[in-house]
């Protein structure tokens, strides 16, 4: 528990720094994108929606939640994101249309390239005959119904200059190929992108490479072919004829890999590629950064709140509970610790509900413990010895809170699955309040008690908040109870049993004095008459 309570406060210090709050308390930044197809018109409604889904599973992949997405017109996305502190970084990975192609490099395919400059590569597409309208859509968008229009960054690394190429679409394979992708290393170790493919695009990826191979044993050349992602060549890999291994294609994954490539930019390539391609373009029509809608002083009341609530709760439990109120005492504040530390590991982003959610814990995280308490004295008044109480008392009391808290996450669960926004920080908040509120009543209370159990000043009842007249009470209960038991069991008692033989209802005939039967009576006899 110690070293529990080390590495949350380790997650925790300093607060102002490790501690993240929403866009009401803290503000944040926003950016307006215009969204385009990729022949420059306006999207649709169902690509706005889509698009607004990547966006959201992207943002949430960065770590910053309680963010805000949503449409604005007919072709904008506005997001609003709290507390990001790399404004560039976050906007690259966001905005990145991540479209994947893969392109063969063959006499077909590739058009236009290597060339040494954009100018240069849609001069060459202009004298194959295609119109000046599409080289100036080509120019600006990059990409158009027949063509896309790809750079080839330079490698400094392998001191490799930058190229550019035009290859005709449709490309051999998309993204819709992709399962999966990875960040990793190559055998050189420089950083680079494992690419899985779902079963269709493995077969597809088999085939693409056993072309290559037969063309490349044909031409005795080698053949490449091109992993593009936005425009950008990330990758060429080459196919070896001479590897008779290859002779059937590659059923498995491909790389991405770069001389420039860093750490971070592997993993953010990975990621986009996991979260999906978008089905538009995004340009960003403006950014701001945004004050909190809330303010300072709102959160400054919140905090107060919280603190005024705890203490109250901690002075109740301590004069109603004695000595187990001093431990559950301890329990709370070790409570808040641990709660707070979780709050910064997941990360939580705290808003205005989410504090809410945060003070009612403390009540929830006391209710458990008052429970507990109230079995112990029951047991101590009854006369048993403090060990045995506190093993009773959480034996019969562990039950109620366990059936309460489980209510209060379902009820918990709902809201945040069918509530928006803001509630749902509201219920998680509350739903790892209750989680931690277990662990602490469980583990850390009753391990306490259990340890000073063992001290002989420990097993005064007046500690545990029960005084001698109520354990005379309760004694004098219990003996009225025993009184009442055995005075019903003598009243059974004091019949006797029946003489074999006579009837039922007889009386049996006092001693030395023969039995006789009993006469009818003259009523009866009259009956019979007439």
């Amino acid at each position: 528990m110690a070293a529990l309570v080390a590495v949350s406060l380790y997650y925790i210090i300093p607060p102002s720094v490790k501690t993240r709050l929403g866009l009401d308390l803290q503000g944040g930044l926003e950016v307006v994108y215009t969204a385009k197809t990729a022949d420059g018109k306006a999207p649709t409604r169902a690509q706005l929606d889509q698009t607004v889904g990547i966006l959201d599973r992207r943002v949430n992949g960065l770590g910053v939640t309680e963010s805000q997405i949503q449409t604005q017109g007919a072709d904008q996305v506005a997001i609003a994101l709290p507390g990001v502190t790399d404004a560039e970084q976050a906007l690259s990975v966001i905005g990145k249309t991540a479209q994947l192609e893969f392109f063969k490099d063959d006499a077909e395919s590739r058009l236009v390239g290597p060339v040494e400059s954009k100018e240069a590569a849609l001069k060459q597409l202009r004298g194959q005959g295609v119109s000046k309208e599409e080289i100036a859509q080509l120019a600006a968008e990059g990409t158009t119904q027949d063509h896309s229009l790809v750079e080839q960054p330079a490698d400094t690394v392998n001191d490799v200059p930058a190229a550019w190429y035009v290859y005709k679409r449709p490309p051999a394979m998309t993204g819709d190929a992709v399962k999966s992708a990875r960040a990793g290393f190559d055998q050189a170790g420089r950083p680079n992108v494992l690419i899985d493919f779902t079963s269709d695009g493995s077969k597809q990826f088999q085939e693409i490479t056993r072309e290559l191979y037969r063309t490349g044993l044909l031409k005795q050349t080698p053949q490449t072919f091109a992993i593009v992602l936005d425009n950008v060549m990330e990758s060429d890999p080459m196919i070896d004829y001479t590897d008779p291994t290859l002779s059937d294609g590659i059923s498995g994954g491909a790389e991405i890999s770069g001389g420039n490539m860093t750490v971070q930019e592997s993993k953010d390539l990975a990621f986009v590629l996991n979260t999906g391609a978008l089905p538009v373009k995004l340009e960003t029509a403006y950014q701001q950064q945004v004050s909190a809608t809330l303010g300072k002083d709102s959160l400054d009341q919140a905090l107060i709140a919280g603190l005024a609530g705890l203490v109250l709760v901690l002075l109740y439990m301590l004069l109603f509970y004695r000595f187990l109120g001093l431990v559950a005492d301890l329990a709370l504040i070790v409570y808040g610790i641990l709660l707070w530390g979780l709050f910064n590991i997941i990360p939580v982003t705290l808003t205005l509900p989410g504090i809410a959610g945060l003070i009612l814990t403390i009540g929830v995280a006391a209710d458990a413990n008052v429970v507990i308490f109230e079995r112990i004295k029951e047991e101590v008044s009854l006369g048993k010895t403090v060990r045995s109480a506190v093993n009773s008392g959480y034996a019969l009391g562990f039950k109620t809170i366990l059936d309460a808290n489980i209510l209060t996450m379902l009820t918990a669960v709902v809201l945040f699955i069918f509530a928006t926004a803001q509630p749902k920080g509201f219920a998680v908040t509350l739903i790892l309040g209750v989680i931690v509120s277990m662990f602490t009543a469980v583990l850390f209370t009753r391990a306490i008690l259990g340890v000073l159990a063992g001290f002989a000043f420990f097993n005064r009842p007046s500690l545990m908040g029960v005084s001698p007249s109520q354990i005379q009470a309760a004694k004098a209960a219990q003996a009225r109870a025993g009184r009442a038991g055995t005075s019903r069991g003598a009243s059974g008692a004091t019949a006797e049993p029946v003489t074999e033989g006579a009837p039922t209802g007889s009386v049996p005939a006092p001693a030395g004095r023969p039995s006789q039967p009993r006469r009818k009576s003259t009523s009866s006899k009259r009956k019979k008459r007439r």
